[in-house]
């Protein structure tokens, strides 16, 4: 991505870190982590069967994956702004036409849509921003950037709870006019920065060697390990919380809303944490926490300690992604930053959307929740033992500026 606008930096944080945090919003928060707080909700009205809502769930991330796939494709077609503009509109429609009953492959394609313009959002924004602030800013621009996702997790659990008592279809629009509001911001505040260029011969064959470094392919087994292990948060915890355990879908909202203030705090304490301790070290604490929090479910039906798993595990996501960005920069330098998280993003979107279908299938052949919960921990932990073996591989590497 090239750097444009670097002068004043300091000036320049508030607008770009805003129009950062609403295209997380509308693409990652309300886009894909509005959705499960929705279920409930629409399983007691009837629209949907809870398989098909599952489903439609596993589509959205199929639906991030293409969207990871094609958006610097995407960008470099219509151009960064009209790009966003694109991914905006329809991620508005999505919401808005959901808000009447439709057949369940119409619903399911909405979801795959609404993924798609995450997966757009999330390759495309958080290097623009970067591009624009002084190297001393990033950390705090990336985590205002990043906040923009756990506002979503918040929202959703306060909203969907409040307006349940209208149907599906005040839930629905509600959010919409959410995505409606911060799409408006995002196309005043986001700057005016030019498309993605192209790889060049020279930049391709000198990527050769990070690809296949120590370091950088640990990294992609701890954060692709944390995409699958959080799955069953994101689908089936809610749902769980709220039905299987009866704790009621109050309750289920609170622990969403738990789960968005801690995705909110975590990306900005994640920074500070990087700062201070390398962001190796603040990675690897907060993926052995979120194998905690994913395990917890299995071990325990207390209230209390099933928000405490919401709030480490599906919370701290949020900020290992701040932080994945952060250690790829490290590792790969800033030339190849943009290709080496566009491939990290990638990775993660595949391995998650292999992981809801993994998980949805479990569920569905053993109904047992605390499995699915179980082997979501293990595999976290698998993830951060592999990233500590290959660091110590890659220890006499040098490490990117």
């Amino acid at each position: 991505m090239t750097d444009v606008m670097t002068s004043a930096p300091s000036r320049r944080l508030l607008g770009p870190a805003l129009a950062g945090f609403c295209g997380m919003l509308v693409g990652v928060g309300l886009g894909r982590f509005g959705y499960p707080p929705l279920i409930p909700v629409m399983v007691e009205a009837g629209w949907a069967s809870p398989t098909a809502l599952r489903l439609a769930g596993a589509f959205n991330l199929a639906g991030y994956v293409v969207g990871a796939v094609s958006a610097i494709g995407f960008a470099r077609w219509l151009g960064l702004r009209r790009a966003a503009l694109v991914a905006a509109v329809l991620s508005v429609l999505a919401f808005a036409l959901s808000a009447v009953p439709l057949p369940e492959w119409a619903f399911i394609g909405l979801r795959a849509v609404s993924g798609m313009t995450g997966g757009i959002f999330m390759i495309v924004v958080p290097p623009v921003i970067a591009s624009v602030v002084a190297p001393s800013h990033r950390g705090r621009a990336g985590g205002i950037t990043f906040a923009g996702v756990g506002i979503g997790f918040v929202l959703s659990g306060i909203a969907v709870p409040l307006l349940a008592g209208s149907g599906p279809a005040g839930a629905w629009l509600g959010l919409a006019a959410v995505l409606t509001l911060a799409s408006s911001v995002m196309m005043i505040l986001l700057p005016r920065s030019p498309p993605p260029e192209a790889p060049q011969a020279s930049a391709a064959a000198a990527s050769v060697a990070w690809r296949r470094s120590a370091p950088f392919l640990g990294l992609a087994a701890a954060y692709g390990g944390a995409s699958i292990g959080y799955v069953p948060h994101t689908l089936f915890f809610v749902d769980h919380v709220a039905r299987d355990l009866g704790y009621g879908l109050a309750a289920g909202g609170w622990i969403w809303i738990a789960s968005g203030a801690t995705a909110v705090a975590a990306p900005l304490v994640a920074g500070v944490a990087a700062d201070r301790f390398g962001y190796a070290a603040a990675l690897r604490i907060v993926v052995a926490l979120m194998a905690v929090g994913a395990a917890l479910p299995a071990l325990t039906s207390n209230f209390a300690l099933l928000m405490l798993s919401g709030m480490l595990c599906g919370g701290l996501m949020i900020g290992l992604g701040s932080l994945t960005a952060g250690r790829t920069r490290e590792i790969v330098g800033a030339g190849a930053h943009t290709e080496a998280w566009a491939l990290q993003t990638i990775l993660f979107a595949v391995l998650q959307t292999l992981g809801a279908y993994g998980f949805t299938a479990l569920l569905a052949t053993t109904g047992s929740h605390e499995l699915v919960f179980a082997a979501a921990g293990g595999i976290l932990a698998a993830g951060l033992a592999i990233e500590l073996l290959a660091s110590q591989l890659g220890r006499s590497a040098p490490t990117q500026p």
